[in-house]
């Protein structure tokens, strides 16, 4: 007969029978290390082990410990029964990971990650990265499960956070990156990255998350020719999203005519970037981007929705397309929110750019609210498109500028570009387009153009929208607050309720089921124009 104790056990799955491993800085290494009585004091203690699913690390909250963590194909768990890397009692511990990687996983997955700190010794010093999953396997094979939250990592060269792979289609798939803050790094904050070259088909990664996690203060690394100072980054990606994130005051350093993002994809499938806000991210003057979002080269089926843009470098939105880059089409930016974009060089609210005309596809950017005032370092129009694209559509967003700036500014050259029932506002100063290398003084003589036309009949607006308090959004710094912020929502006596075009029935595009506020689409049976719809 079984004691229930032991029945219990005898029911509890494999994972339960993992060893359990105990860190402190108070230890010593001649201990079993077994329990917190005993525990050991080196990393390298660790890294002598094999271990196994289920086997779990604990490092002491609230102490430090210097040195490197290694794992390798050796030590793997499983999604069922992962390795679990955490601290124990009070608080957090940390791994001070001098000029090397804090935690380095090379060829292995199946862990959770948890509840640490990691530091490097400085972004300029070390050499390494704060938590690096990385692999080179033959095969085209997807290491399954990597999950890190509730961490910490800054003083790091390459990244906080970084996954990454270099074998043609091998890589890692199932992760999930929640609650971590990756700041005073060089390079990047979060990266994600795989294998690419020219005529390269695939993807390294698939379904990775990243969500409710900061990057900030990640300066960027002067004088090289990639892209430096990214918060957050996804590339090599078939299935993923970053939902909840913050990224502000990066890039500052970065001097690559190809910079940095605040949030962003490239060379990725079925990406949903929405409900994060980026905000102050920079680059220096005559480099390029330091925007807010990007969807970039070789992005295919992607959106970019319920976001706020504000106060950044860049443009607030970008879709761009690179020379050699895999096919861009099939993207989206709908219901965000841009304020005071394009700070320096030539950019704006949104911006559609192609290094090689006419690659930008069957894109649409539509319901966005845009504010733009004029900068004394920056060139900025409300939407700017200075390259070719094809089947390019712009509908149903509210364009708000002053002093005079451009509301929207249009390379010539376009195929398939269709642009209607937009708001145009110009507070306070004339109204103005320039279409190529003629300015429009007027809707009604841009219309002459055949844009802002539906079936023969003009669309769009020259006329206030009737915003709350247009220009004063601030800064959130708080995802789940988004919502709180009023300052773009239209007012009752609105003259845009109920007057966007049904993209819907005009032209088969599913808009989605909510506004950038979490209203029901759509309200008293037609749409708003602009990133609100109101419901009252």
């Amino acid at each position: 007969m079984f004691y229930p104790l032991l029945l219990a056990l005898l029911l509890l799955p494999p994972a339960s029978f993992g060893a359990d491993y105990y860190l402190s800085a108070a230890g010593r290494d001649t201990n079993h290390g077994g329990s917190p009585q005993a525990p050991w004091r080196s990393l390298n203690k660790i890294n002598d082990l094999i271990l196994y699913p289920g086997d779990r690390v604990f490092l002491r909250g609230g102490d430090s410990f210097a040195g490197n963590l290694f794992f390798d194909a050796f030590d793997q768990g499983t999604a069922e029964a992962p390795i679990r890397i955490g601290s124990y009692g009070t608080g957090r511990a940390t791994i001070l990971a001098g000029d090397g990687d804090g935690i380095f996983a090379y060829n292995t997955a199946g862990f959770v990650i948890s509840n640490l700190n990691v530091r490097g010794t400085e972004a300029d010093v070390n050499d390494g990265a704060g938590i690096i999953f990385y692999t080179d396997l033959a095969g085209g094979v997807k290491l399954d499960s990597v999950n890190l939250s509730k961490i910490d990592a800054s003083g790091f060269h390459h990244a906080g956070v970084e996954i990454g792979a270099w074998n043609g289609t091998t890589g890692f798939t199932n992760v999930s990156i929640n609650g971590v803050r990756a700041y005073d790094n060089a390079k990047n904050g979060i990266s994600v990255w795989g294998y690419d070259a020219p005529g390269f088909s695939g993807y390294a990664h698939r379904n990775v998350v990243v969500t409710g996690s900061f990057a900030y203060r990640n300066r960027g690394v002067s004088g090289v020719r990639e892209p430096t100072g990214s918060g957050i980054v996804l590339s090599n990606v078939d299935g993923g999203r970053i939902a909840r994130c913050v990224a502000h005051s990066n890039g500052e350093r970065n001097t690559s005519s190809s910079g940095p993002i605040g949030i962003w994809a490239w060379r990725a499938n079925r990406i949903t970037i929405q409900f994060n806000e980026s905000y102050a991210n920079r680059t220096t003057t005559g480099a390029s981007d330091g925007g807010g979002f990007d969807l970039d080269g070789g992005m295919t089926n992607s959106f970019l929705q319920y976001n706020y843009s504000h106060d950044n470098d860049g443009a607030g939105y970008l879709l761009a397309q690179y020379d050699s880059a895999p096919s861009f089409k099939n993207n989206v930016i709908r219901y965000n929110i841009s304020q005071n974009d394009g700070r320096r060089n030539t950019y704006g609210g949104i911006m559609v750019w192609s290094k090689a005309p006419l690659e930008i596809s069957n894109s649409h950017i539509y319901n966005n609210t845009i504010y733009l005032s004029p900068s004394t370092t920056g060139n900025v129009c409300g939407i700017r498109v200075p390259s070719q694209t094809s089947s390019l559509t712009i509908r149903n967003n509210i364009i708000f500028t002053t002093g005079g700036a451009p509301l929207l500014c249009v390379a010539s050259g376009q195929q398939g570009l269709t642009v209607q029932g937009n708001t145009y506002w110009s507070n306070g100063a004339p109204f103005k387009i320039q279409w190529g290398s003629t300015i429009y003084s007027s809707l009604s003589s841009f219309q002459g153009t055949g844009q802002e036309m539906l079936q023969g009949v003009p669309t769009g607006f020259n006329l206030n929208p009737g915003l709350v308090r247009p220009g004063l959004g601030g800064t959130i710094n708080n995802p789940n607050g988004l919502a709180k912020m009023l300052e773009y929502r239209l007012t009752t006596n609105s003259p845009l309720i109920n007057r966007g075009l049904d993209l819907g029935s005009h032209f088969g595009l599913t808009t989605g089921t909510r506004d950038f506020y979490g209203t029901t689409l759509p309200q008293r049976g037609a749409f708003d124009i602009g990133a609100h719809e109101l419901a009252y």
